[in-house]
């Protein structure tokens, strides 16, 4: 009778007839899972529809640097739903943010009562189909945000390091160099200063549209933090970067950002080739990284390579 009254309150059964409810609660079993414990895992076929009965899971995305988190699940909420459509593999991760107790619905259960009541698979299909649009959008959106700078669009420094780390093992593997290009505003701390905080948000996100619009189609470009951006350039060797990094600094300087005050913003460039200056992540971000504050010691609004040998 407990897990009848409890699949009472869970939106995907609210509108099921009592008799129906018994159904469904006959097959279901608890279980109880630790903190920390992934209750399923991305890339694993699934085979169970859970609902939470107690404590909270978060709903994940695994990346290399850190986990993207999607969403929260309490008591009474449920994931997992579409194992018992299909057998494709996992989405996301679900762990356990504490205990956790869950009811679960197998599938083999689960269609042997649709086959019985065919009203029953009607109801059930149609709320899932709501419920599968819905964390559709609001999963996508979550992840976009997670991604992405608020302020300028591009892509963050956590998606940054993804991909760096990324490119690299693709070197490894296949032997396709790539450059890495950091750059940063040029005296940015007195357009703050000077004219405002809301003026120097205007400038970076007028800056991260730049470059979006003038990179490469392959290349990539991210906002790494303050006023420092950086463009991934796949298969690109030294002479092409030092081409891309110029034309990305020159179209800086040329254009006026959309602001009242009459300014003339200018940016600094490095640049680092994989495996030239580094096989690693790292290597390949301290080389370009120390080219750019030799750009910054040589006059700024230049592009500096980092030395090789």
């Amino acid at each position: 009778m407990y897990k009848t009254d409890l699949l009472a309150r869970v939106p995907l059964f609210q509108e099921l007839d009592p008799g129906d409810l018994e159904k469904i609660a006959s097959v279901l079993r608890s279980e109880t899972y630790a903190s920390e414990h992934e209750i399923v895992r991305i890339g694993d076929v699934g085979h169970s529809l859970y609902v939470v009965m107690e404590g909270n899971v978060a709903v994940v995305y695994p990346s290399r640097s850190a986990d993207v988190e999607l969403a929260r699940l309490g008591p009474g909420e449920f994931f997992g739903e579409m194992a018992i459509l299909n057998s494709k593999p996992r989405s996301a991760t679900v762990k356990a943010l504490d205990e956790v107790t869950v009811l679960v619905l197998d599938k083999e259960d689960f269609t042997r009562i649709v086959m019985e009541t065919p009203e029953l698979a009607l109801h059930v299909m149609s709320a899932l189909s709501v419920r599968i649009r819905n964390s559709d959008e609001q999963i996508s959106g979550l992840s976009e945000r997670s991604l992405r700078d608020g302020l300028t669009g591009l892509l963050n420094r956590r998606s940054f390091h993804d991909r760096l780390a990324e490119e690299c093992d693709r070197a490894r593997r296949y032997g396709d160099a790539f450059a890495l290009v950091i750059m940063d505003i040029d005296h940015f701390k007195k357009i703050n200063d000077t004219f405002g905080h809301d003026v120097g948000d205007t400038v970076l996100s007028w800056v991260g549209r730049l470059l979006l619009e003038h990179s490469r189609g392959a290349d990539i470009p991210f906002r790494i933090g303050g006023e420092e951006f950086a463009v991934i350039c796949p298969e690109t060797g030294v002479t092409q970067a030092a081409a891309a990094s110029r034309r990305l600094i020159e179209v800086v300087s040329e254009a006026r950002p959309p602001t009242t005050f009459p300014m003339n913003i200018t940016m600094s460039a490095g640049f680092a080739v994989c495996p030239v200056h580094g096989k690693r992540g790292d290597q390949v971000f301290q080389a370009a990284d120390q080219a750019l504050l030799s750009a910054k010691r040589d006059g700024r609004n230049r592009v500096a390579a980092a030395p090789t040998g």
